[in-house]
Protein backbone atom coordinates (compact mmCIF):
# COMPACT_ATOMS: atom_id res chain seq x y z
CA UNK A 1 0.00 0.00 0.00
CA UNK A 2 1.38 3.39 -0.98
CA UNK A 3 1.84 5.93 1.81
CA UNK A 4 -0.80 8.65 1.77
CA UNK A 5 0.77 11.05 4.28
CA UNK A 6 4.23 12.24 5.24
CA UNK A 7 4.82 14.47 8.27
CA UNK A 8 8.09 16.36 8.56
CA UNK A 9 9.09 18.16 11.79
CA UNK A 10 10.55 21.62 11.17
CA UNK A 11 12.08 24.43 13.19
CA UNK A 12 12.24 28.16 12.51
CA UNK A 13 15.10 30.54 13.28
CA UNK A 14 14.30 34.24 13.01
CA UNK A 15 16.84 36.23 10.99
CA UNK A 16 14.98 39.50 11.61
CA UNK A 17 11.99 40.67 13.71
CA UNK A 18 8.57 39.30 12.74
CA UNK A 19 5.17 40.85 13.38
CA UNK A 20 1.99 38.94 12.58
CA UNK A 21 -1.01 40.99 13.64
CA UNK A 22 -4.05 39.61 15.43
CA UNK A 23 -6.34 42.65 15.58
CA UNK A 24 -5.62 43.31 19.26
CA UNK A 25 -3.60 46.09 20.90
CA UNK A 26 -1.90 46.86 24.15
CA UNK A 27 -3.78 49.94 25.37
CA UNK A 28 -1.93 52.50 27.54
CA UNK A 29 -4.46 52.07 30.35
CA UNK A 30 -3.55 48.39 30.59
CA UNK A 31 0.23 48.65 30.69
CA UNK A 32 3.08 50.62 32.21
CA UNK A 33 6.63 50.88 30.91
CA UNK A 34 9.26 50.92 33.60
CA UNK A 35 12.83 49.69 33.85
CA UNK A 36 13.09 48.62 30.21
CA UNK A 37 9.94 46.46 30.22
CA UNK A 38 6.31 46.83 29.26
CA UNK A 39 4.23 45.36 32.08
CA UNK A 40 0.78 44.35 30.84
CA UNK A 41 -2.00 43.85 33.39
CA UNK A 42 -5.67 42.95 33.28
CA UNK A 43 -8.53 45.02 34.65
CA UNK A 44 -8.59 42.68 37.64
CA UNK A 45 -4.89 43.39 38.18
CA UNK A 46 -5.58 47.13 38.11
CA UNK A 47 -8.30 46.76 40.73
CA UNK A 48 -6.04 44.63 42.94
CA UNK A 49 -3.27 47.25 42.87
CA UNK A 50 -5.46 50.13 44.05
CA UNK A 51 -6.82 50.91 47.51
CA UNK A 52 -10.44 52.13 47.94
CA UNK A 53 -9.61 55.84 47.77
CA UNK A 54 -7.51 55.29 44.62
CA UNK A 55 -10.40 53.39 43.04
CA UNK A 56 -12.64 56.40 43.70
CA UNK A 57 -10.01 58.65 42.15
CA UNK A 58 -9.84 56.37 39.09
CA UNK A 59 -13.61 56.59 38.65
CA UNK A 60 -13.41 60.39 38.77
CA UNK A 61 -10.65 60.52 36.15
CA UNK A 62 -12.51 58.15 33.85
CA UNK A 63 -15.39 60.63 33.69
CA UNK A 64 -13.15 63.34 32.19
CA UNK A 65 -13.74 63.98 28.50
CA UNK A 66 -11.52 63.90 25.40
CA UNK A 67 -7.72 63.75 25.34
CA UNK A 68 -7.36 65.36 28.77
CA UNK A 69 -9.11 62.42 30.41
CA UNK A 70 -6.89 59.93 28.58
CA UNK A 71 -3.72 61.77 29.60
CA UNK A 72 -4.81 62.03 33.24
CA UNK A 73 -5.67 58.33 33.25
CA UNK A 74 -2.28 57.41 31.80
CA UNK A 75 -0.48 59.54 34.40
CA UNK A 76 -2.54 58.01 37.18
CA UNK A 77 -1.71 54.50 35.96
CA UNK A 78 1.99 55.36 35.64
CA UNK A 79 2.15 56.61 39.25
CA UNK A 80 1.20 53.07 40.30
CA UNK A 81 3.92 51.48 38.13
CA UNK A 82 5.57 49.46 40.88
CA UNK A 83 2.32 48.03 42.20
CA UNK A 84 0.98 47.31 38.70
CA UNK A 85 4.22 45.63 37.61
CA UNK A 86 3.60 43.11 40.39
CA UNK A 87 0.17 42.41 38.85
CA UNK A 88 1.54 41.97 35.31
CA UNK A 89 0.38 38.99 33.26
CA UNK A 90 3.53 39.44 31.15
CA UNK A 91 6.58 41.69 30.95
CA UNK A 92 8.03 42.43 27.51
CA UNK A 93 11.40 44.11 26.76
CA UNK A 94 11.25 47.55 25.15
CA UNK A 95 13.97 49.70 23.60
CA UNK A 96 15.16 52.92 25.23
CA UNK A 97 13.48 54.79 22.40
CA UNK A 98 10.13 53.19 23.18
CA UNK A 99 10.48 54.04 26.88
CA UNK A 100 11.36 57.69 26.10
CA UNK A 101 8.43 57.88 23.67
CA UNK A 102 6.11 56.57 26.40
CA UNK A 103 7.42 59.04 29.00
CA UNK A 104 6.95 61.99 26.63
CA UNK A 105 3.23 61.16 26.52
CA UNK A 106 3.00 60.66 30.29
CA UNK A 107 4.67 64.03 30.88
CA UNK A 108 2.30 65.69 28.40
CA UNK A 109 5.12 66.82 26.10
CA UNK A 110 3.31 65.66 22.94
CA UNK A 111 0.28 63.78 21.69
CA UNK A 112 1.87 60.41 20.96
CA UNK A 113 -0.56 57.57 20.52
CA UNK A 114 0.51 54.73 22.75
CA UNK A 115 -1.53 51.82 21.39
CA UNK A 116 0.78 48.91 20.50
CA UNK A 117 -0.27 46.28 17.96
CA UNK A 118 0.04 42.80 19.43
CA UNK A 119 1.64 39.85 17.68
CA UNK A 120 -0.56 36.77 17.28
CA UNK A 121 -0.46 35.04 20.68
CA UNK A 122 -1.65 32.03 22.62
CA UNK A 123 -4.48 33.36 24.84
CA UNK A 124 -3.57 31.00 27.69
CA UNK A 125 0.22 31.44 27.86
CA UNK A 126 0.27 34.92 26.19
CA UNK A 127 3.25 33.62 24.14
CA UNK A 128 3.56 34.72 20.48
CA UNK A 129 3.45 32.06 17.77
CA UNK A 130 3.36 31.81 13.97
CA UNK A 131 -0.01 30.67 12.58
CA UNK A 132 0.30 27.79 10.14
CA UNK A 133 -1.69 29.89 7.65
CA UNK A 134 1.06 32.55 7.65
CA UNK A 135 3.76 29.98 6.94
CA UNK A 136 1.68 28.25 4.26
CA UNK A 137 0.77 31.57 2.64
CA UNK A 138 4.44 32.38 2.15
CA UNK A 139 5.13 28.90 0.73
CA UNK A 140 2.11 29.24 -1.56
CA UNK A 141 3.44 32.50 -2.99
CA UNK A 142 6.79 30.87 -3.75
CA UNK A 143 5.16 27.86 -5.44
CA UNK A 144 2.92 30.11 -7.54
CA UNK A 145 5.95 32.16 -8.52
CA UNK A 146 7.73 29.00 -9.68
CA UNK A 147 4.72 27.95 -11.76
CA UNK A 148 4.35 31.39 -13.32
CA UNK A 149 7.92 31.29 -14.66
CA UNK A 150 8.18 35.12 -14.62
CA UNK A 151 5.40 35.62 -17.19
CA UNK A 152 4.43 39.27 -17.45
CA UNK A 153 1.30 40.72 -15.93
CA UNK A 154 -0.07 41.78 -19.32
CA UNK A 155 0.42 38.33 -20.85
CA UNK A 156 -1.39 36.64 -17.95
CA UNK A 157 -4.25 39.14 -18.05
CA UNK A 158 -4.63 38.51 -21.75
CA UNK A 159 -4.44 34.74 -21.30
CA UNK A 160 -7.10 34.81 -18.57
CA UNK A 161 -9.20 37.36 -20.50
CA UNK A 162 -9.50 39.66 -17.53
CA UNK A 163 -11.95 42.51 -18.14
CA UNK A 164 -12.29 45.85 -16.42
CA UNK A 165 -15.57 47.13 -14.99
CA UNK A 166 -16.63 48.27 -18.43
CA UNK A 167 -16.14 44.81 -19.91
CA UNK A 168 -13.00 45.78 -21.82
CA UNK A 169 -9.63 43.92 -21.72
CA UNK A 170 -7.34 45.34 -19.03
CA UNK A 171 -4.33 47.21 -20.38
CA UNK A 172 -1.53 47.54 -17.82
CA UNK A 173 -0.31 51.10 -17.18
CA UNK A 174 0.70 53.31 -14.26
CA UNK A 175 -2.91 54.40 -13.84
CA UNK A 176 -4.50 50.96 -14.23
CA UNK A 177 -6.07 49.19 -11.25
CA UNK A 178 -6.24 45.42 -11.67
CA UNK A 179 -9.65 43.88 -10.83
CA UNK A 180 -9.60 41.96 -7.58
CA UNK A 181 -10.99 38.79 -9.13
CA UNK A 182 -7.86 38.54 -11.32
CA UNK A 183 -5.90 37.19 -8.34
CA UNK A 184 -8.24 34.22 -7.87
CA UNK A 185 -8.29 33.50 -11.60
CA UNK A 186 -4.49 33.64 -11.73
CA UNK A 187 -4.11 31.14 -8.88
CA UNK A 188 -6.65 28.76 -10.43
CA UNK A 189 -4.80 29.00 -13.72
CA UNK A 190 -1.35 28.34 -12.29
CA UNK A 191 -2.40 25.53 -9.94
CA UNK A 192 -5.00 24.03 -12.26
CA UNK A 193 -8.09 23.97 -10.08
CA UNK A 194 -11.66 25.22 -10.19
CA UNK A 195 -12.72 25.07 -6.54
CA UNK A 196 -11.26 24.79 -3.05
CA UNK A 197 -12.21 21.07 -2.81
CA UNK A 198 -12.66 18.32 -5.40
CA UNK A 199 -16.15 17.88 -6.81
CA UNK A 200 -16.03 14.82 -9.11
CA UNK A 201 -19.75 15.00 -9.87
CA UNK A 202 -19.26 18.40 -11.47
CA UNK A 203 -15.82 17.52 -12.82
CA UNK A 204 -14.16 20.21 -10.71
CA UNK A 205 -10.65 19.83 -9.36
CA UNK A 206 -9.85 21.21 -5.93
CA UNK A 207 -6.95 23.45 -4.90
CA UNK A 208 -3.91 21.10 -4.89
CA UNK A 209 -2.32 23.05 -2.04
CA UNK A 210 -5.02 21.67 0.24
CA UNK A 211 -2.71 18.62 0.24
CA UNK A 212 -0.08 20.64 2.12
CA UNK A 213 -0.88 21.02 5.83
CA UNK A 214 1.12 23.33 8.10
CA UNK A 215 0.62 23.37 11.86
CA UNK A 216 1.00 26.48 14.01
CA UNK A 217 4.63 27.14 14.98
CA UNK A 218 4.92 27.35 18.77
CA UNK A 219 7.74 29.16 20.55
CA UNK A 220 10.31 27.10 22.43
CA UNK A 221 13.78 28.62 22.83
CA UNK A 222 16.39 26.33 24.39
CA UNK A 223 18.09 29.27 26.14
CA UNK A 224 14.78 30.69 27.41
CA UNK A 225 15.26 33.99 25.58
CA UNK A 226 12.18 36.22 25.58
CA UNK A 227 9.58 35.46 22.92
CA UNK A 228 8.55 39.07 22.31
CA UNK A 229 9.84 42.63 22.21
CA UNK A 230 8.38 46.05 21.42
CA UNK A 231 9.91 47.82 18.40
CA UNK A 232 9.24 50.78 16.15
CA UNK A 233 8.39 50.07 12.54
CA UNK A 234 9.65 53.02 10.47
CA UNK A 235 9.03 53.75 6.80
CA UNK A 236 12.22 54.55 4.87
CA UNK A 237 12.82 55.42 1.22
CA UNK A 238 14.57 52.87 -1.00
CA UNK A 239 16.54 55.56 -2.81
CA UNK A 240 18.98 58.11 -1.32
CA UNK A 241 16.97 61.03 0.05
CA UNK A 242 17.58 63.96 2.37
CA UNK A 243 13.99 63.88 3.60
CA UNK A 244 12.47 60.68 4.98
CA UNK A 245 8.83 59.90 5.61
CA UNK A 246 7.64 60.35 9.19
CA UNK A 247 5.42 57.27 9.21
CA UNK A 248 5.90 54.89 12.10
CA UNK A 249 4.10 52.22 14.09
CA UNK A 250 4.74 50.53 17.43
CA UNK A 251 4.62 46.75 17.17
CA UNK A 252 5.04 43.73 19.36
CA UNK A 253 7.43 41.47 17.47
CA UNK A 254 8.89 38.04 17.81
CA UNK A 255 12.57 39.07 18.07
CA UNK A 256 15.33 38.55 15.55
CA UNK A 257 18.14 36.05 16.12
CA UNK A 258 16.12 33.34 17.83
CA UNK A 259 17.81 30.10 16.86
CA UNK A 260 15.52 27.08 16.22
CA UNK A 261 12.92 28.69 18.45
CA UNK A 262 9.65 27.78 16.74
CA UNK A 263 8.47 24.25 16.09
CA UNK A 264 5.90 23.09 13.54
CA UNK A 265 4.95 20.09 11.42
CA UNK A 266 4.63 20.09 7.66
CA UNK A 267 2.34 17.32 6.40
CA UNK A 268 2.23 16.24 2.76
CA UNK A 269 -0.91 14.38 1.66
CA UNK A 270 -1.12 12.24 -1.47
CA UNK A 271 -3.66 12.71 -4.23
CA UNK A 272 -5.80 9.62 -4.91
CA UNK A 273 -4.82 9.67 -8.57
CA UNK A 274 -1.36 11.21 -8.78
CA UNK A 275 0.29 10.40 -5.43
CA UNK A 276 2.17 13.23 -3.73
CA UNK A 277 1.63 16.46 -5.64
CA UNK A 278 4.10 18.34 -3.45
CA UNK A 279 7.46 17.11 -2.17
CA UNK A 280 10.13 18.65 0.03
CA UNK A 281 12.15 19.11 -3.14
CA UNK A 282 9.37 21.23 -4.71
CA UNK A 283 8.86 23.30 -1.61
CA UNK A 284 12.54 23.93 -0.81
CA UNK A 285 13.45 24.82 -4.38
CA UNK A 286 10.45 27.11 -4.92
CA UNK A 287 10.99 28.99 -1.66
CA UNK A 288 14.73 29.38 -2.08
CA UNK A 289 14.47 30.45 -5.74
CA UNK A 290 11.92 33.11 -4.79
CA UNK A 291 13.18 34.41 -1.44
CA UNK A 292 16.99 34.07 -1.52
CA UNK A 293 17.35 36.49 -4.44
CA UNK A 294 15.09 38.95 -2.67
CA UNK A 295 17.10 38.80 0.55
CA UNK A 296 20.38 39.24 -1.30
CA UNK A 297 19.05 42.31 -3.15
CA UNK A 298 17.59 43.75 0.04
CA UNK A 299 20.84 43.32 1.96
CA UNK A 300 22.71 45.15 -0.79
CA UNK A 301 20.21 48.02 -0.74
CA UNK A 302 20.30 48.26 3.08
CA UNK A 303 24.10 48.43 3.04
CA UNK A 304 24.20 51.09 0.30
CA UNK A 305 21.80 53.32 2.21
CA UNK A 306 23.54 52.58 5.53
CA UNK A 307 20.24 51.52 7.08
CA UNK A 308 21.47 48.30 8.68
CA UNK A 309 24.56 47.20 10.57
CA UNK A 310 27.27 46.35 8.05
CA UNK A 311 28.45 43.56 10.33
CA UNK A 312 24.96 42.00 10.36
CA UNK A 313 24.55 42.28 6.58
CA UNK A 314 28.02 40.92 5.78
CA UNK A 315 27.57 38.04 8.21
CA UNK A 316 24.26 37.03 6.66
CA UNK A 317 25.65 37.35 3.12
CA UNK A 318 28.55 35.10 4.06
CA UNK A 319 26.15 32.46 5.38
CA UNK A 320 24.04 32.64 2.22
CA UNK A 321 27.14 31.98 0.13
CA UNK A 322 28.44 29.20 2.36
CA UNK A 323 26.60 27.05 4.92
CA UNK A 324 23.08 28.09 4.01
CA UNK A 325 23.72 27.63 0.28
CA UNK A 326 24.73 24.02 0.94
CA UNK A 327 21.65 23.47 3.10
CA UNK A 328 19.39 24.96 0.42
CA UNK A 329 20.90 22.80 -2.33
CA UNK A 330 20.46 19.67 -0.21
CA UNK A 331 16.85 20.51 0.68
CA UNK A 332 17.74 20.70 4.38
CA UNK A 333 16.41 24.23 4.82
CA UNK A 334 14.55 27.00 3.02
CA UNK A 335 14.02 30.71 3.39
CA UNK A 336 10.66 32.40 3.97
CA UNK A 337 9.36 35.87 4.59
CA UNK A 338 6.25 36.09 6.73
CA UNK A 339 4.18 38.64 8.60
CA UNK A 340 3.53 42.34 8.24
CA UNK A 341 5.93 44.72 6.44
CA UNK A 342 7.55 41.95 4.41
CA UNK A 343 7.29 44.15 1.34
CA UNK A 344 5.30 43.80 -1.88
CA UNK A 345 8.16 41.90 -3.56
CA UNK A 346 7.64 39.03 -1.12
CA UNK A 347 3.88 38.87 -1.60
CA UNK A 348 3.59 39.31 -5.37
CA UNK A 349 4.97 37.04 -8.09
CA UNK A 350 7.89 38.09 -10.27
CA UNK A 351 6.65 39.67 -13.48
CA UNK A 352 3.20 40.37 -12.03
CA UNK A 353 4.03 43.17 -9.61
CA UNK A 354 1.71 46.15 -10.00
CA UNK A 355 2.09 48.02 -6.73
CA UNK A 356 -0.04 50.99 -5.78
CA UNK A 357 2.06 54.00 -4.70
CA UNK A 358 -0.48 56.21 -2.81
CA UNK A 359 1.69 59.33 -2.54
CA UNK A 360 2.29 59.35 -6.31
CA UNK A 361 -1.22 58.14 -7.23
CA UNK A 362 0.13 55.55 -9.62
CA UNK A 363 1.25 51.93 -9.88
CA UNK A 364 4.80 50.58 -10.21
CA UNK A 365 6.58 47.24 -10.40
CA UNK A 366 8.78 48.33 -7.48
CA UNK A 367 7.83 49.84 -4.08
CA UNK A 368 9.50 53.16 -3.25
CA UNK A 369 9.80 52.62 0.51
CA UNK A 370 10.57 49.82 2.94
CA UNK A 371 9.38 49.30 6.52
CA UNK A 372 12.23 48.56 8.94
CA UNK A 373 12.46 47.71 12.64
CA UNK A 374 14.21 50.34 14.75
CA UNK A 375 14.90 51.30 18.34
CA UNK A 376 13.36 54.76 17.94
CA UNK A 377 11.01 56.43 15.48
CA UNK A 378 13.67 58.71 13.98
CA UNK A 379 16.33 56.01 13.51
CA UNK A 380 18.23 56.05 10.21
CA UNK A 381 20.83 53.39 11.03
CA UNK A 382 21.07 50.03 12.85
CA UNK A 383 17.70 49.05 11.40
CA UNK A 384 16.51 45.56 10.50
CA UNK A 385 14.07 44.36 7.83
CA UNK A 386 10.92 42.54 8.87
CA UNK A 387 9.89 38.95 8.38
CA UNK A 388 12.96 36.94 7.33
CA UNK A 389 13.01 33.42 8.79
CA UNK A 390 14.94 30.24 8.14
CA UNK A 391 13.05 26.94 8.12
CA UNK A 392 15.19 23.92 9.00
CA UNK A 393 13.92 20.48 8.11
CA UNK A 394 14.03 17.62 10.59
CA UNK A 395 17.46 17.25 12.24
CA UNK A 396 19.37 19.81 10.18
CA UNK A 397 22.49 21.20 11.92
CA UNK A 398 23.81 24.65 10.91
CA UNK A 399 26.50 25.54 13.43
CA UNK A 400 27.79 28.67 11.65
CA UNK A 401 24.25 30.02 11.42
CA UNK A 402 23.63 29.34 15.12
CA UNK A 403 26.86 31.17 16.01
CA UNK A 404 25.79 34.15 13.88
CA UNK A 405 22.39 34.29 15.57
CA UNK A 406 23.86 33.96 19.06
CA UNK A 407 26.42 36.70 18.40
CA UNK A 408 23.72 39.13 17.27
CA UNK A 409 21.51 38.19 20.21
CA UNK A 410 24.26 39.22 22.66
CA UNK A 411 22.17 42.07 24.12
CA UNK A 412 19.29 39.63 24.71
CA UNK A 413 21.57 37.22 26.54
CA UNK A 414 23.00 40.10 28.60
CA UNK A 415 19.48 41.25 29.55
CA UNK A 416 18.53 37.68 30.40
CA UNK A 417 21.59 37.37 32.65
CA UNK A 418 20.79 40.70 34.31
CA UNK A 419 17.20 39.63 34.93
CA UNK A 420 18.35 36.25 36.25
CA UNK A 421 20.72 38.01 38.68
CA UNK A 422 17.93 40.36 39.74
CA UNK A 423 15.58 37.42 40.26
CA UNK A 424 18.24 35.63 42.29
CA UNK A 425 18.80 38.70 44.46
CA UNK A 426 15.07 39.07 44.98
CA UNK A 427 14.81 35.40 45.89
CA UNK A 428 17.69 35.72 48.37
CA UNK A 429 16.13 38.85 49.88
CA UNK A 430 12.80 37.05 50.14
CA UNK A 431 14.50 34.09 51.82
CA UNK A 432 16.23 36.41 54.29
CA UNK A 433 12.89 38.05 55.01
CA UNK A 434 11.31 34.63 55.43
CA UNK A 435 14.00 33.58 57.89
CA UNK A 436 13.67 36.86 59.76
CA UNK A 437 9.93 36.44 60.04
CA UNK A 438 10.35 32.82 61.06
CA UNK A 439 12.68 33.91 63.89
CA UNK A 440 10.19 36.57 64.96
CA UNK A 441 7.40 33.97 64.95
CA UNK A 442 9.59 31.53 66.90
CA UNK A 443 10.34 34.11 69.57
CA UNK A 444 6.70 35.12 69.73
CA UNK A 445 5.68 31.50 70.25
CA UNK A 446 8.42 31.05 72.80
CA UNK A 447 7.11 34.10 74.65
CA UNK A 448 3.55 32.77 74.49
CA UNK A 449 4.71 29.47 75.96
CA UNK A 450 6.64 31.29 78.68
CA UNK A 451 3.69 33.48 79.66
CA UNK A 452 1.02 30.82 79.63
CA UNK A 453 0.89 30.66 83.46
CA UNK A 454 1.50 34.37 84.06
CA UNK A 455 -1.12 36.93 85.10
CA UNK A 456 -2.78 39.08 82.47
CA UNK A 457 -0.81 42.07 83.74
CA UNK A 458 2.48 40.18 83.44
CA UNK A 459 1.57 38.98 79.95
CA UNK A 460 0.90 42.57 78.89
CA UNK A 461 4.21 43.71 80.38
CA UNK A 462 6.36 41.02 78.74
CA UNK A 463 4.68 41.51 75.35
CA UNK A 464 5.42 45.23 75.50
CA UNK A 465 9.00 44.56 76.56
CA UNK A 466 9.41 42.17 73.60
CA UNK A 467 7.72 44.48 71.08
CA UNK A 468 9.98 47.44 72.01
CA UNK A 469 13.06 45.24 72.54
CA UNK A 470 13.81 46.56 76.04
CA UNK A 471 16.43 43.84 76.33
CA UNK A 472 18.67 45.49 73.73
CA UNK A 473 17.27 48.99 73.38
CA UNK A 474 18.16 51.04 76.43
CA UNK A 475 16.53 54.22 75.13
CA UNK A 476 13.06 52.73 74.68
CA UNK A 477 13.26 51.09 78.11
CA UNK A 478 14.27 54.31 79.81
CA UNK A 479 12.03 56.69 77.90
CA UNK A 480 10.11 59.08 80.13
CA UNK A 481 7.22 57.58 82.05
CA UNK A 482 7.53 53.96 80.83
CA UNK A 483 9.06 52.41 83.97
CA UNK A 484 7.05 54.69 86.26
CA UNK A 485 3.82 53.54 84.60
CA UNK A 486 4.58 49.89 85.38
CA UNK A 487 5.71 50.68 88.92
CA UNK A 488 2.40 52.51 89.52
CA UNK A 489 0.48 49.42 88.39
CA UNK A 490 2.62 47.17 90.62
CA UNK A 491 1.92 49.38 93.62
CA UNK A 492 -1.81 48.66 93.27
CA UNK A 493 -1.57 45.16 91.72
CA UNK A 494 1.74 43.60 92.72
CA UNK A 495 3.32 40.98 90.42
CA UNK A 496 6.71 39.50 91.30
CA UNK A 497 7.48 38.43 87.72
CA UNK A 498 7.20 42.00 86.47
CA UNK A 499 9.24 43.46 89.31
CA UNK A 500 12.00 40.85 88.88
CA UNK A 501 12.32 41.67 85.16
CA UNK A 502 12.37 45.45 85.74
CA UNK A 503 15.15 44.96 88.32
CA UNK A 504 17.10 42.79 85.87
CA UNK A 505 16.82 45.34 83.06
CA UNK A 506 17.82 48.24 85.35
CA UNK A 507 20.88 46.33 86.53
CA UNK A 508 21.77 45.72 82.83
CA UNK A 509 21.21 49.24 81.52
CA UNK A 510 22.16 51.35 84.62
CA UNK A 511 24.79 49.33 86.42
CA UNK A 512 24.98 49.96 90.19
CA UNK A 513 21.81 52.06 90.48
CA UNK A 514 19.89 49.65 92.68
CA UNK A 515 22.94 48.77 94.79
CA UNK A 516 23.65 52.41 95.74
CA UNK A 517 21.14 54.90 94.28
CA UNK A 518 22.56 57.81 96.37
CA UNK A 519 26.16 57.28 95.30
CA UNK A 520 28.16 60.50 95.01
CA UNK A 521 31.38 61.59 93.31
CA UNK A 522 33.93 64.41 93.47
CA UNK A 523 34.67 67.08 96.08
CA UNK A 524 31.19 68.52 95.73
CA UNK A 525 29.68 65.10 96.42
CA UNK A 526 27.43 65.25 93.37
CA UNK A 527 25.01 62.38 92.80
CA UNK A 528 26.17 59.84 90.18
CA UNK A 529 22.60 59.04 89.15
CA UNK A 530 19.93 61.45 87.97
CA UNK A 531 17.03 62.47 90.16
CA UNK A 532 14.54 60.44 88.09
CA UNK A 533 16.71 57.33 88.28
CA UNK A 534 17.06 57.62 92.09
CA UNK A 535 13.29 57.99 92.46
CA UNK A 536 12.74 54.84 90.40
CA UNK A 537 15.27 52.97 92.55
CA UNK A 538 13.51 54.14 95.73
CA UNK A 539 10.10 52.96 94.47
CA UNK A 540 11.57 49.58 93.53
CA UNK A 541 13.11 49.13 96.98
CA UNK A 542 9.72 49.96 98.53
CA UNK A 543 8.07 47.28 96.37
CA UNK A 544 10.79 44.77 97.21
CA UNK A 545 10.14 45.38 100.88
CA UNK A 546 6.52 44.32 100.53
CA UNK A 547 5.71 41.12 102.40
Amino acid sequence: MKPFMKTVPCTISTLSPVHIGCGEDYYPTNYVIDGGFLHHFSEEGLMAALNPSELDQLVGISELQNDRGIKELQRFVYKKSKELANQATQSIPVTKGIESFYMSRIKGEDKNKLEIARHTFNPYSQTPYFPGSSIKGSIRTAILNSLNEANSLQSKLDELRIKDRYGKPVIVSERTSIPKYANDELQKNLLGYQAISDNPQKGMKGDPLRLLKISDATYSNIDNLTSAEIRFAVDRKKEPSKKQTELYQILECLPAHRSQSLLFDMTLLSDTDNGFRWTLFNICNSCNEFFVRQLEKELEMLKQLNYCSADWAHGLEKLLADELQDAFENQQAFLLRIGQHGGAESNILEGLRHIHIPQHKKHSSKPTTIWLAGDNKDAQHELLPFGWVLVEIDACVLNKTYDFLKTHAASDYARQQKQALKAQQQAEAAEQERKKQAEIDRKAQELEDKLINFSELAQAYFKQADEHDWENNKDTFLQNGEIENWLTQLESNFDQNILTDIVRLLNKHITGLLDNPDKVKGRRAEFVYKDRQRKIAQRIKTLQAKP
